[in-house]
């Protein structure tokens, strides 16, 4: 699967079509389908279209096998998944089962006082009138909820509404099961699994007294036995199918196992420290701009040490979760055109399967907010209670405009029409990036020099050229920002420079041709600001 190109959708910005509701549905994917196959894209990640309350974006499942309404219905699924065979495109779908909405009929029962129930989720006695541990949640506060009718806590790592599952317990092992074999027999062609290295719980919850508790239930010692488990009897004999997981606050000797070659277990990872190098002390709620020199190092740590024990990283700067990568690593005012590509490019050739993310092939930035009341994210509501203890409101203000994932959750920008071309609902409840009468989809899909066609003349390339799919990557150490994939004798040499200011090439290419470049010429003394060079060696 290492051949394939991965898109990735977030269902309630990405397109309504029929309706006029202002919420984006799976009519409006089928109608884009002929649109992402023509980046040459290989397969669909949806981001969740099941019943939901939508406290947190469809990761609060309420039902796991039934549409939210709002998306459309059963039909409309089974429609798409037609639709996307017909063009030879896969459907991933998202599946949350670390936790559930607190609207799930198991978690109701839970509250009612059944037993099995209780049991299906994480409920603790007080501990001196109080949580059972210190733990925090990563949408603010504290990570448990009191219910006074059972004089107990409930556990959630994210919001208090969603309860986190017990995998321990075996019931909930065997209905998550039925889960996936449930989507599989509906047609789709891969999963990927939403914070799945947090699973394993430990049997001791304690206090701790260095951080938020993250490392006392991530990467447990159980995880690579439910990882197994899940493998083993759903989708590892099924032909042509992909599984991909979400692995946070990590490290590369835990997570190399989850995606290694012959572990049945995953096919691949979603790793994020190379995004974290723009938090100070690990705190994602800081401001600074990115560390590139951490960046790089980082990526050349995990791509070896990836390579050298045979497992397979995601290759990606965007998701429904980070801000815009231009907007981040670039310079998204002077060097818009050549951050997207540089920023692109460069990660997408690396080892690995490469993602992008819905506006990322038209160079779409991050949003401008004026205030704090314009945020909608739940996430980043949660975390400015506690920054604006701390911070007056501007900082508060500047800290969560480069962070909020509200930012990777405007509206897909196809025209300059009403609502960027998305809806036509008279108004719509989401965000909408001004910019959108310039950067949309309709300016660029016939412009040759666009980043939406120097997108899909990179893709057509890493899909088709079996050195990025199967060639190894080597990096030189007095060299930043540039890497060879090689294959037999063949050697590329990718080359790039995301500052604003030229760049001293101290290689000689004079042995190389070009593949692609960003700019329309080539100095060979130095390397113009996001200039991006994939050059093959004669």
């Amino acid at each position: 699967m290492k051949n394939e190109f991965i898109y990735q959708i977030f269902p309630q910005t990405f397109c309504e079509k029929d309706n006029k509701n202002g919420i984006g549905n799976i009519k409006g994917i089928i109608s884009k389908l002929n649109y992402i196959k023509s980046l040459g894209i290989t397969s669909i990640w949806i981001s969740p279209l099941t019943k939901s309350p939508f406290k947190d974006s469809g990761y609060d499942v309420e039902d796991y096998y039934e549409i939210n309404p709002v998306f459309g219905d059963m039909k409309d699924f089974d429609l798409l998944i037609k639709k996307a065979n017909d063009l030879n495109l896969k459907i991933i779908i998202d599946i949350v089962v670390n936790h559930t909405s607190n609207k799930h009929i198991w978690f109701k029962k839970a509250l009612e006082g059944d037993k099995k129930y209780i049991n299906y989720y994480h409920f603790k006695d007080p501990v001196n009138d109080g949580p059972p541990t210190n733990w925090k949640s990563k949408m603010g506060g504290s990570s448990w909820e009191f219910v006074p009718k059972l004089n107990k806590y409930y556990l959630h790592l994210f919001s208090k509404e969603q309860p986190d599952l017990n995998w321990e317990n075996e019931e909930v092992r065997l209905e998550i099961l039925k889960i996936l074999n449930f989507w599989k027999s509906k047609g789709v062609k891969g999963f990927r699994f939403d914070v799945c290295n947090l699973y394993d719980k430990p049997h001791i919850f304690e206090d701790d007294l260095e951080g938020d508790g993250r490392r006392f239930y991530t990467d447990g010692a159980r995880l690579e036995n439910y990882l197994k488990f899940m493998n083993k009897n759903s989708f590892n004999n099924e032909t042509n199918f992909f599984t991909v997981g979400e692995i946070s606050s990590t490290t590369k000797e835990k997570s190399v196992n989850y995606a290694k070659v012959n572990n049945n277990e995953l096919d691949c990872v979603f790793t994020f420290l190379h995004l974290k190098v723009d938090y100070i002390n690990n705190n994602k709620w800081t401001y600074t701009k990115p560390n590139l020199t951490s960046y790089w190092n980082t990526l050349k740590e995990w791509q070896l040490y990836f390579q050298n024990n045979d497992s397979t990283l995601a290759l990606f700067m965007n998701n429904h979760d980070q801000p815009r990568s231009i907007s981040r690593f670039g310079d998204d005012k002077n060097y818009w055109y050549q951050s997207a590509t540089s920023i692109f490019g460069f990660t997408s050739l690396l080892k690995g399967v490469p993602f992008i993310y819905q506006g990322e092939e038209i160079g779409m930035t991050n949003m401008s907010f004026n205030s704090i009341s314009d945020f909608k994210d739940i996430e980043t509501l949660g975390n400015s209670k506690e920054l604006l203890l701390d911070h007056n409101e501007e900082t508060v203000l500047k800290i969560l405009s480069s962070k909020s994932r509200d930012n990777a959750r405007s509206v897909m920008q196809w025209d300059n029409s009403l609502n960027a071309g998305f809806s036509n609902a008279e108004k719509i409840d989401l965000l909408i990036n001004k910019n959108y009468k310039i950067i949309n989809v309709n300016n660029q899909i016939n412009d040759e020099s666009s980043v939406f066609n120097f997108y899909k003349k990179l893709i057509t390339l890493r899909v088709s050229d079996e050195i990025f799919t199967k060639g190894k990557v080597e990096f030189d150490d007095n060299l930043d920002y540039c890497y060879k994939r090689i294959i037999d004798n063949r050697e590329i040499l990718v080359i790039t420079n995301w500052t604003s200011k030229n760049k001293p090439l101290t290689l000689n290419i004079n042995n190389y041709k070009i593949i692609i470049n960003n700019y329309q010429n080539i100095n060979f003394k130095h390397l113009l600001p996001y200039q991006l060079l994939v050059l093959e060696r004669f």
